[in-house]
C-alpha cells in the first residue's frame, strides 16, 4: 500500500519569499538607524509614516501606509520622540515663542503656555506626529475668551458679578442685625405678655398666636445663624472673585502673546493645523537646498 504524504501543497518558493520579507524589516530598522546616525529628522517622518509623509508633503494622494513596519518601531516610540523633540521644540521657540515645554519622562513633553507667574499647563507636544494635544477645558476656556473680548468683556465677568452681588446680599444680612435685634425683644414681650395672661386656661386664639410668635422667633433664630457664617463665606467669595480676577488676567496675556505673533487667533489655529505639513516640510525643503 502506497504511503499517504502527511501534508500536501502547492506552495513553492517559501523560504525565499520569507527571506525577502525579513530583509524588508530589516532594511527598514538599518534606514532608523541610518536617519538618527545623521541626525536626518525629515527622513525619520516619512518612515514612521509614509502615507502622512507622502500625502502632506509631496502632496501624492492615496499613498500606502507602512504602518505594519512602522509597528517594528513601537516599542522604542519615547526614545524616537525625545530625538525628534529637540529640533522641534528648536523650531517652535520661533514660531510659537508663547509656549515652553517639560520633559516630564522619556519622550512626554508637557506644554505650558507663557513663562509669566501661574502660567497654564495647556497640554501635551507629540514629537511622533508633529502635533499640539491640547487640553480640551484649558482650550476651550482660551476660544471663549477670544470671543468675549471681541464683545468688550472678560471670560468670568458674569461670575465675578454674580459673587460680588452674593457678598452684597450676605453683608446686607449682617448689617440688619440691630433690626432683628429689636425685632426679637418685641416679639419675645409679645410672647411673654401672653403666657403670663392665658395660663393654663388659655384660649384657641391665643395658642395659635403664640405658636405665630414661635414661629417668627425660629425666622430670626435661622437668620441670626447665617449671619454668624457670613464673614466666612464673604472670605471665601472674595478668594473666588481673586481667582477668577487672576485668570482673567493670564487669558488676556495668553490673547495678547497669540495676536502678536499671528495676528489674529483665527490664523493662530491654521498655524496649529498645519504644523507638520510646515515644520516637516521645511526639514524637506532645506534638505533639497543642500542638494542642489
Amino acid at each position: 500500500m502506497e504511503q499517504m504524504p502527511y501534508i500536501k501543497s502547492s506552495i513553492t518558493n517559501v523560504n525565499a519569499v520569507l527571506d525577502g520579507k525579513l530583509q524588508v524589516k530589516v532594511d527598514y530598522i538599518k534606514s532608523i538607524q541610518e536617519a538618527l546616525s545623521k541626525g536626518d529628522d525629515r527622513r525619520i517622518y516619512e518612515l514612521i509614516d509614509s502615507q502622512k509623509y507622502n500625502e502632506t508633503i509631496r502632496k501624492a494622494p492615496h499613498a500606502d501606509s507602512n504602518e505594519s513596519l512602522a509597528a517594528l518601531i513601537s516599542d522604542v516610540k519615547f526614545d524616537l520622540s525625545h530625538h525628534l523633540g529637540q529640533q522641534l521644540i528648536d523650531y517652535l521657540s520661533d514660531r510659537f515663542p508663547f509656549f515652553y515645554y517639560e520633559e516630564e519622562r522619556l519622550g512626554v513633553f508637557r506644554l505650558y503656555f507663557g513663562n509669566w507667574w501661574d502660567r497654564r499647563q495647556f497640554g501635551f507636544l507629540d514629537p511622533i506626529t508633529v502635533r499640539f494635544i491640547f487640553d480640551d477645558g484649558e482650550y476651550d476656556k482660551l476660544v471663549k475668551s477670544v470671543e468675549l473680548a471681541q464683545e468688550g468683556t472678560r471670560f468670568h465677568a458674569t461670575a465675578i458679578e454674580d459673587t460680588t452681588k452674593a457678598n452684597e446680599i450676605l453683608q446686607g444680612l449682617v448689617q440688619a442685625q440691630p433690626e432683628r435685634n429689636q425685632q426679637r425683644q418685641v416679639l419675645e414681650q409679645k410672647l411673654s405678655s401672653l403666657e403670663e395672661r392665658g395660663g393654663f386656661f388659655g384660649g384657641r386664639n391665643q395658642n395659635e398666636e403664640q405658636a405665630q410668635l414661635k414661629q417668627a422667633l425660629a425666622k430670626l433664630d435661622a437668620a441670626d445663624a447665617k449671619a454668624a457664617k457670613v464673614p466666612a463665606q464673604i472670605e471665601a467669595n472674595n478668594a473666588k472673585i481673586l481667582e477668577y480676577s487672576k485668570e482673567d488676567t493670564i487669558l488676556i496675556y495668553e490673547q495678547r502673546a497669540i495676536n502678536d505673533t499671528f495676528g489674529t487667533f483665527t490664523d493662530f489655529q491654521s498655524a496649529v493645523s498645519n504644523l507638520y505639513a510646515d515644520y516637516v516640510g521645511q526639514l524637506a525643503k532645506r534638505e533639497d537646498e543642500q542638494n542642489d
